[in-house]
């Protein structure tokens, strides 16, 4: 009964806590509330889910890093046994040495002044040049006292594992012994049967040098312990925590099989060596692993804690204007809506609400003024094409032209003069397009090789020309009269200005884009300053010129149209047009 009375009252106080809250709390409240429900408790969630994958990915990292350093660690030590086997195995071959010893038996003074003469020369060499070898010396049944540096009796050696081992096995062995040093042995063979052993040849190795690859890894606080194939440890690398160390060490000598299991306290890698019967013990404290991020959590904690302060504080402060404000911004939309153009509203504030109030009112000032300004484009779109139409006719061209026919039949008397009134027939033909100001790109580009033609015939001075144009967008339509000014340019600033031998080139390109049509007009003439691509950009010349075709698309298509100017790698000026393919052909008047 009392359990149930509670659970009503506890219910009637959350009820009664929502409804305050969105009924009757302030805007302050609300705002430092909900920022504390849906930012600060997912902010923890993710943040413990955050360092539960980071440690986590750490491990795994670590593992994988852990894997390749015993990989890298092994292979450079195996390498390093291959090198020392065979060096012991090429000295075990010495075919002199092993003669000496089947010709000379017993015979002290011979072996001597052989081995003299041919094999410690070699041996010294090696010794020498080989900063891992320390010792060799040659055992053999062959001699009862010792001879030289290098060549000992077997007879205090016959009772040793070692010399037993080598009666039927012929291959390097490796051994370390008690006393921590490291031989390598391997049976002098006879020269008529190669199966009868006359000798061991056994080779002492600092074993410091060779385990050089295990004692230089220090990827964190890492620990190394290398069993030989008798499970004696010849090799450990200790770690700080002695405890910790002790546990591995008990680990591996009761569980040799299962040396790779992870434990909760350690990470543990095992490997076994290709060269030689050792097995190589790897192991990293787990502890060592997540201090690492402990400070980068800590960090996090802080830099979290500040922000949720600094974010309440400033909730605080703007919750207590921004109600009025979006019921004043309401009122001035309101009143737009209403009809009232002539009092635009305007405030000095430039956040988010200052910026609507100012967008709405520069829109009533917009709207105000619409009418007149598609008006004035409509005005200036006419003048535009006037202008452009009064420089199809341009009488300075039209004079050059009827003067170069002139002065070609006068000089020549040859047939170029019927060629030159065709092309010129054919360019004010294009250029003039019945009287419409839209035109196709075919009949654009034809106009250019007219005039093109002409200019060819009129040069003294030879140049090339290259047409790349796509066949595709043959038929689309765009302004007319657009391009000509661009390679009347490139011959007055480009071709005109080459200097003897250089010939000059004029290349026209086409391309269709998705929506989108692209001229380009290249020469190879003197490369343009930037002050003068400036100025035929943004100012008006005497003509009709480059600027006038930056006015006319930005009539036609607005920002979509563009006139650029650059300098390519291979040293051309190149204009480039580019507008949409949206333009549709004119009804005929």
């Amino acid at each position: 009964m009392l359990t149930e009375i509670h659970k009503k009252r506890g219910e009637g106080q959350v009820k009664k806590i929502c409804n305050w809250f969105i009924h009757n709390a302030s805007m302050q409240k609300k705002l430092i509330i909900s920022y504390i429900i849906l930012v600060s408790i997912p902010l923890c969630i993710l943040g413990i889910h955050s360092f539960s994958a980071a440690n986590q990915n750490l491990l795994d990292q670590t593992e994988v890093t852990m894997d390749n350093n015993l990989h890298r660690m092994c292979q450079e030590a195996d390498a390093i046994f291959q090198r020392e086997t065979d060096f012991t195995k090429y000295l075990a071959y010495n075919l002199e040495f092993r003669q000496t010893l089947e010709g000379n038996a017993y015979n002290g003074s011979e072996i001597a002044q052989s081995l003299n003469k041919t094999v410690e020369p070699v041996f010294w060499y090696f010794i020498t040049s080989d900063e891992n070898l320390k010792m060799i010396k040659i055992v053999t049944p062959y001699t009862e006292t010792d001879i030289g540096s290098f060549l000992e009796s077997a007879e205090p050696y016959e009772n040793t594992v070692w010399y037993k081992k080598h009666e039927k096995d012929f291959n390097t062995e490796w051994t370390v012994e008690e006393d921590g040093k490291l031989y390598a042995t391997r049976t002098i063979l006879d020269t008529a049967t190669t199966s009868r052993r006359i000798g061991v040849l056994r080779a002492e190795f600092y074993l410091n040098r060779i385990l050089e690859p295990f004692d230089t890894m220090d990827y964190l606080d890492n620990g190394i312990v290398i069993k030989d194939g008798n499970g004696q440890v010849i090799y450990t690398k200790k770690i700080a925590d002695e405890q910790m160390e002790q546990k591995i060490e008990a680990y591996i000598g009761e569980n040799p099989e299962d040396a790779s299991v992870l434990n909760k306290e350690y990470i543990l890698k095992e490997a076994s060596m290709e060269k030689v019967d050792w097995k190589i013990y790897y192991f990293i404290d787990r502890n060592t692993i997540s201090e690492q991020i402990y400070s980068i959590i800590f960090s996090t904690i802080i830099v979290v804690l500040i922000c949720v302060g600094l974010t309440l504080v400033v909730i605080g402060v703007l919750s207590r204007v921004i109600g009025q404000r979006i019921l004043q911004l309401r009122d001035q939309a309101e009143r737009i809506a209403n009809g009232d153009l002539q009092n635009p509203c305007h405030t000095t504030d430039t956040d988010e609400v200052g910026m609507v109030t100012n967008s709405l009112g520069r829109m009533t000032v917009q709207l105000d003024s619409m009418i007149n300004e598609v008006y004035k484009m409509e005005i200036e779109k006419k003048e535009s094409e006037l202008r452009a139409l009064q420089a199809q006719m341009n009488p300075h061209f039209l004079y050059n032209c009827l003067s170069g026919i002139k002065w070609k039949a006068l000089r020549k008397g040859d047939d170029d003069i019927s060629d030159i009134t065709g092309l010129l027939a054919k360019f004010y033909r294009t250029a003039l397009n019945n009287g419409q100001q839209i035109t196709t790109v075919s009949s654009e580009l034809e106009n250019i090789r007219a005039y093109i033609e002409i200019q060819k015939k009129m040069h003294e001075e030879p140049f090339e020309v290259e047409y790349r144009i796509d066949e595709s967008g043959l038929e689309c339509c765009m302004p007319n009269f657009l391009l000509q000014p661009l390679v009347e340019n490139a011959m007055k600033h480009g071709i005109d200005y080459m200097e003897e031998p250089d010939t000059g080139k004029i290349i026209v390109e086409f391309c269709r884009k998705p929506e989108q049509l692209v001229f380009s007009i290249y020469n190879n003439g003197p490369l343009i300053e930037l002050e003068m691509v400036e100025k035929l950009l943004n100012e008006q010349g005497k003509g009709y010129g480059i600027h006038n075709i930056k006015e006319r698309l930005e009539l036609y298509y607005g920002a979509l149209g563009s006139l650029e100017v650059k300098v390519t790698d291979a040293k051309y000026t190149c204009f480039t047009v580019k507008m949409p393919d949206t333009l549709q052909k004119e009804n005929p008047k």
